[in-house]
This record gives structure tokens, sequence and C-alpha cells, in this order.
């Protein structure tokens, strides 16, 4: 049983999906992703063009410039240069692939996808294909029916759901898709490059779309405009689609309970087994540890049990952290037989994951690899600014967006707060102030204190009471921000 659950109403957006009571993945969206996100296109500016690694470079207006292959160009043939195409300071539209990691910038392709419900539509693809869940003959089918209805230059990739799509459905759905293709290049004509063209807001948009062809048993949202919009935008998830009323508790923790444990190195699970998940620049490294583990089987059939139970835990942390690039499972020691099977059970529970996995299998050293596409940023890197080290603190832009929902919350309930901080956290709050402070009617003041990590809650009550507090301590260079 599969539930979405969204927080859209505040400065960060965050979205839960839950497989039987199980967090298996997050998606968080903030100002700053939205700059230069996951599928969102751009009218950019040719920077520069290197032959010799057959790629341009493309300014799209982010912190990072954006690498374009040649092979991304679908106008460009393999025989001849790239430099033929595309030269210095003119302007291309292009979609991000992959997001900005590390010191890489995104990943851009000139081939463009707009997202449908039945078909992704590649107005300059020049190709059809289909999803690889979908029978290869009905794949057939509805490959020759796109094809007699695309013109030459025109492509499309047929998704899954494609099979309860009517003719007529199809058929509107691609009209719809190339008035948003013209509509894009229109805009990209009257822009100066670089610009944003168009953006597909990661959460609630985005995870809908990367679910939409699961079965949803119930999508919930924090506040009734998400709700009125995603009906709209998705009518035949709306049945299952309901607003909840408390905001930030979800499946029994507080959201920021959630975040917290999907970053930290160590889990412990119920069954008693541990895995420590440490993430570097070149792998991530699972280990499973089984201390707490209790059976009366013998050892063999016992190590067999703790790696079967470890299987689905590592699927779990993979997903929900959004683990990418080389990962590598140091599993008990087995058998020949018994790693067949691990790895059986292992593509099994990975082909429920959106993101597509490659398993190697066993090293001779009894280390289980696997790679998983890179395309969102992992969850540690996003929430932290620590990533090469095995304590992983908040960084000052996660405590931001937490002091705001805890500032939320208090709203309803005091006339004031007073909240110390570390001195990022301090410089954050006055650089970004938080998205609804219309609605606040608190008053915030903050003081910037050198010993604490993040921030404490010095006082809440009325005004009387900070008012004495801020009185009482002359000696603190007290501000207030709303």
């Amino acid at each position: 049983m599969k539930k979405i659950h969204l927080t859209t109403r505040l400065t960060e957006k965050v979205g839960l999906m839950f497989e039987d009571n199980t967090c298996m993945d997050i998606f968080i969206d903030r100002p700053r992703i939205q700059q230069a996100a996951l599928h969102s296109i751009f009218i950019g500016k040719v920077r520069n063009v290197d032959e010799s690694i057959e790629a341009a470079f493309i300014d799209i207006g982010a912190d990072k410039v954006g690498f374009l292959a040649k092979k991304e160009v679908p106008w460009v043939n393999t025989e001849e240069k790239l430099s033929s195409y595309l030269t210095e300071g003119a302007s291309v539209i292009v979609q991000i692939t992959k997001e900005a990691y590390q010191d890489k910038g995104p990943r851009l392709t000139a081939n463009i996808t707009i997202q449908g419900k039945y078909i992704v539509y590649l107005p300059k693809g020049n190709y059809i294909a289909s999803s690889k869940k979908l029978h290869a003959q009905a794949a057939a089918e509805w490959k020759a029916f796109i094809s007699s209805s695309t013109d030459k230059e025109e492509g499309a990739i047929l998704r899954t759901d494609i099979t309860e799509a009517a003719e007529e459905e199809l058929l509107q759905e691609l009209t719809d898709s190339r008035v948003q293709w013209r509509n894009l290049q229109e805009k990209a004509a009257n822009e100066k490059a670089p610009a944003l063209l168009w953006h597909d807001p990661l959460v609630p948009n985005q995870m809908l779309h990367y679910y939409q062809s699961q079965s949803i048993q119930e999508i919930t949202f924090d506040e009734p405009k998400s709700l009125e919009r995603m009906k709209k935008q998705f009518p035949y998830l709306a049945t299952v689609m309901t607003i909840r009323t408390d905001s930030h508790y979800i499946g029994g923790k507080h959201i920021d309970r959630w975040l917290a444990e999907a970053i930290q190195p160590q889990v412990d699970k119920q069954d008693g087994i541990s895995l420590i998940v440490e993430e570097t620049e070149a792998l991530t490294v699972i280990d499973i540890n089984s201390s707490r583990f209790s059976s009366r089987q013998n050892k063999q059939d016992t190590i067999f049990k703790i790696n079967q139970l470890a299987v689905r835990h590592c699927v779990e942390e993979i997903r929900k952290r959004n683990l990418s690039g080389i990962i590598v499972i140091d599993f008990l020691k087995m058998n020949k037989k018994q790693e067949t099977q691990i790895i059986k059970e292992l593509n099994d529970m990975l082909r429920h994951d959106p993101v597509r996995t490659e398993v190697y299998g066993f090293t001779n050293l009894g280390l289980l690899e696997m790679t998983r596409k890179r395309a969102r940023t992992g969850l540690l890197q996003l929430l932290t600014n620590n990533t090469a080290t095995m304590i992983h603190d908040f960084s000052a832009e996660t405590y931001l967006y937490q002091l705001e929902r805890e500032v939320v919350a208090f709203n309803r309930h005091v006339e004031g707060l007073v909240v110390a901080c570390q001195p990022e956290l301090y410089r954050s709050l006055q650089e970004r102030p938080f998205h609804e402070t219309a609605s606040f009617s608190l008053e915030l003041y903050i003081y910037i204190d050198n010993e604490i990590t993040g921030y404490q809650i010095i006082r809440s009550g009325s005004k009387e009471i900070v008012e004495l507090f801020i009185a009482e301590h002359k000696e603190l260079d007290i501000d207030k921000i709303y």
C-alpha cells in the first residue's frame, strides 16, 4: 500500500512516499534547487565548445555552467562537428537531465522532453521508444500508431500506462504537448539568454509524475490550494487526494525527525539488524551488522536469514536517501548459491524503484556491487555541509526551514519568540525571509550564540514575557526579524 504525503505551504516543500508504513522516498524542493532543478528548460547561452571532448558548456544562469554532450544535440550527426551548429555566444534551448553534483555543473540535453500521462513527447527526438515494462506486442502496436501521427522530426517515449489510453486521448495529449513546445519556443524568442523558460516544481508536481503509474492509495496535502491545483493537473489521481489535519506530523513522526533519521550513518532496525551507510565522493558503502539479531537456526542458515532481511533494509535506505552512483553492500559471508539468491531478491525489490539500477553481483571479496542513476541531489548533500565525514549535522539552510516550521507551529499560541542561533543561520534569516511572513501574528527576535549548533527557542509567550527577557539581557545583541 503506497501513500504520498505532501507539505507545500511553507518555503521548503517536502514529499514523503510510504510503502506499508515504511518511508521509502523523500522529495525536497527549495528555492535554491529551483534555480537549476531536474527537467527544467532554459534558453541557454553557449559559453564555449570543446571538440576534444565533443561537448559544449552552456550558461543557463545558474551557479555552475551546464555540460551539453554532442550526443545530446539531436540535429548534429555523428560525423559532424558540434562547433558547426553551436558557436560561442549562440542561444540554444536545453533541459536539465542531471542536477549539479559537488563540483560538477548540471548535465543538459537539447533533446527536450515534455511529460504526459501516456507519452513523453520529444519535439526534436526523431525516434519512437517505449518503456521496458510495456509488453512487446503492445509496444509495437502503439509505436506504429504514434509513428503515423508524428512527423519526421518528432519523437516520443511510450509510458506503461499507454495500454489504458484511447486513441483520441493519446492524440489529444500529443496536441497539448505540441502547443506547450510552441509556447516554449515563442518564450525563448522573446527572452535574453540565459533565462528559465519552464520549471516543474519537484514537490508536488514532479513527485506525482514520478509515481503516477503506480498504485497509490492516498495522497495528502497540508493546504487546499495545492490540492485543487493537483486535482486539475492529475485528474486520474483526484479521488485519492485529501487534506490532512496535522501539517507536519506524518506516519507518527514530525517531518524533521524523518529528515534527521534519513542522513544518520547508523540505522538500527527492529529485527536487530543495523546498517552503517557511508557516503563518499567516489561511492557509497553499506555495511551490515547483526550483533543484536537472535536466532535458533544453525550459523549458516542464520547468516543467510540476516542477509535476506538486510536486502529490504538496504533498498529502503538507497531509495529514501536517494543514493546514486556506485553502491557497495557488505553482506555477511555466504556460499555461492546463497549469493545468487540474494542477487535475485535484491533485483526483485529494486524493480519497484522508479530510478534505474543495475546489480553487478559479488566480488571475490564477497562485496555486492551495484549502480543507481544519479538525477536528483541526494539527501545527505542537500541537508548537510559535511558529506565527507561520518558526523552529519544539518546545514544552516536546513535549520532555517526547520525553524520556519517551528515558528508557524508557535504562531497560533504565542505572541513572541526569542531564538538563539549560530552565526550562519542568523545571516540566512536576514537574507532569506520565510515564505508566509504575512500570516505571522507573533514577533520573532533572534541573537547570535557561538556555542550552539542550529538554534534554540529561548523564550516564548506573551509580548510582556519577551520584552522582559530583552530588558534583562541588555548584553545580548537581540534583533527583531518579524
